[in-house]
């Protein structure tokens, strides 16, 4: 009897367990059009293994760093698919002071795999990709409770207006327009995190008066 390592034809619990993400992770992919499936005559839902190998194939790597925390630096994703501009911003982001766990994507379906993965701090991401453009990552985000907690930075080549012809934004996103100076994109980095690290602290105690006599 095939396996999940050989079949060619797999359910979507089967597909998550190959990709490392949940299984809503894997419906949601498929709803965005960012993995192909079908439904069965049963109405179950179908994928096969080639659909499979080719979003893993163009997945990239995760850059290795020390795991981190809000305490002692940040997660960050970067999701562009101009090569020289990629590596300009991680290039940029390597200048801060404060440790970085840096990973990249391309498109919006690599940066949902790498979300889930591995759950970033921050998502920095270009808008006009293919073939999910940053549009539908941030509609994913905005609309999708357990991501709430990720901050979204836009670094663009679009003015504001272009921007706005294409999709609306939500309003709890920084916009940026390229090019960007490294030492901004770090100032964004380092207030991030001194918010992260303050709202982790315990709230003082306010002290009690002295009562005053008649």
């Amino acid at each position: 009897m095939p396996t999940s390592a050989t079949k060619e034809v797999l359910t979507t619990r089967e597909a998550a367990r190959i990709l490392g993400v949940s299984v809503s992770s894997v419906q949601r992919l498929v709803m965005d059009h960012a993995l192909e499936a079908w439904l069965t005559p049963g109405g179950h839902r179908r994928i096969s293994r080639r659909a499979i190998e080719h979003l893993r194939s163009s997945a990239p790597g995760h850059q290795p760093a020390a795991r981190v925390t809000p305490v002692d630096g940040l997660k960050i994703l970067l999701v562009d698919d101009d090569a020289e501009q990629r590596e300009q911003l991680l290039s940029s982001l390597r200048e801060s002071a404060r440790p970085l766990a840096l990973s990249w994507a391309v498109d919006a379906s690599q940066a949902l795999i790498q979300i889930e993965r591995h759950r970033p701090d921050l998502v920095i991401t270009d808008l006009l990709m293919k073939p999910l453009d940053g549009f539908h990552l941030i509609n994913t985000l905005a609309t999708e409770r357990e991501y709430a907690d990720i901050a979204v930075l836009v670094v663009t080549g679009l003015r504001p207006a272009d921007a706005a012809q294409h999709g609306q934004l939500p309003s709890w996103v920084t916009v940026y327009t390229k090019p960007v100076a490294a030492q901004r994109l770090v100032g964004y980095v380092d207030a991030l995190l001194s918010r992260q690290l303050r709202a982790l602290q315990p709230r003082p105690q306010r002290a009690l008066g002295r009562g005053v006599c008649p």
